[in-house]
């Protein structure tokens, strides 16, 4: 194992519990806290460390350790990339991998740490956490996702989508059929009692951030529905608050509603990209191939002639939202 990170408690610590200390620190939850001690990746002074019930005191000196299983996973983890040339790379994001980390301090693989461990060049504007990201997908989300290879190309791509010339498309399943294709223009606040979640609230709210969505239909079966999502602006988590203020809710979506039995992942996938290359000016689209999990369910439940789903299997979502409108 690899140290990772080493610090001391402040003097306002002094006999604090171990692992009180660690939450706090860590911006971690209890239970991990008592996962990494179980799993003795906390050094104190030097030594490893179990007990989570230990007073700290000046001259303490605390150190986490990298999981062995962790870097197995890493090497095992393969992302797609879609395009590639010296300025920028779209790839195809798997779920349950985050973008980039939250801060200096969280333990997470991530994105970027993938990109660097493969020796892709990328633009550091800003802080070192968000090397290269352009845009970002949510945890639970896959598909398509621009990188920037250098500064000059991030910040005309990050114009680019200032000014709403990227086309972002996306397809999901949600579990109650849309009365109408629709746009909707409604702004995003956090929610008040749960920070990490969004809501809609009205124009007038000083609180909420412009957001603009359209939803647009694409097959029914029964009480499901696969739709295609189009981002005019790229809030977090803007398609699933904007569904939810519709009482429409994305399969496997619980955080923000759904209710079914759909458990395996959350079906919402980036799935095409259109845009100006910011230097040889050429235009660029980029279909991202569905993962096998949401392929295999979108064949099974919306497909009668499952023989036409294949691996490469696209829907032209940039054609039916034009002539949806």
């Amino acid at each position: 194992m690899q140290h990772i990170h080493s610090f001391s408690p402040n003097q306002e610590d002094f006999g604090t519990r171990l692992d009180q200390f660690l939450v706090k620190s860590l911006n971690l939850s209890r239970n991990q806290i008592h996962s990494l001690l179980k799993n003795e990746r906390i050094l104190l002074n030097n030594k490893k460390v179990q007990k989570n019930g230990i007073s700290l005191k000046e001259g303490d000196k605390i150190t986490l350790l990298e999981q062995e299983k962790t870097q197995k996973e890493e090497k095992e983890l393969y992302i797609p990339f879609l395009y590639e040339d010296e300025d920028l790379l779209i790839l195809n994001k798997p779920i349950d991998l985050i973008t980039h980390k939250a801060n200096d301090k969280d333990l997470q693989f991530t994105l970027i740490d993938y990109l660097k461990k493969h020796s892709i060049p990328l633009s550091n504007l800003g802080d070192n956490t968000r090397e290269g990201i352009v845009h970002r997908l949510d945890k639970t989300t896959s598909g398509a996702m621009i990188i920037a290879k250098n500064n000059s190309t991030h910040e005309l791509l990050s114009l680019q989508i200032k000014e709403r010339q990227i086309q972002r498309y996306y397809l999901c399943v949600i579990d109650n059929p849309l009365k109408n294709n629709i746009i909707i223009e409604t702004p995003l606040m956090r929610h008040p009692k749960n920070r990490l979640k969004y809501i809609t609230t009205n124009s007038k709210d000083a609180r909420g951030k412009e957001a603009k969505s359209a939803f647009f239909k694409i097959q029914s079966q029964g009480n499901l529905e696969l739709i295609g999502a189009k981002l005019f602006s790229g809030r977090t988590h803007q398609i699933r608050a904007h569904l939810a203020s519709l009482n429409r809710h994305i399969l496997g979506d619980y955080f923000y509603g759904y209710q079914g039995d759909y458990s395996k992942r959350i079906l919402l996938h980036s799935h095409f990209l259109s845009f100006i290359h910011p230097k040889s000016k050429k235009l660029i689209e980029i279909y991202a191939p569905l993962y096998k999990d949401m392929l295999s369910y979108i064949k099974e439940n919306f497909y009668k002639d499952k023989h036409e789903i294949t691996a490469e299997f696209k829907i032209p979502l940039h054609e039916l939202f034009s002539t949806s409108f």
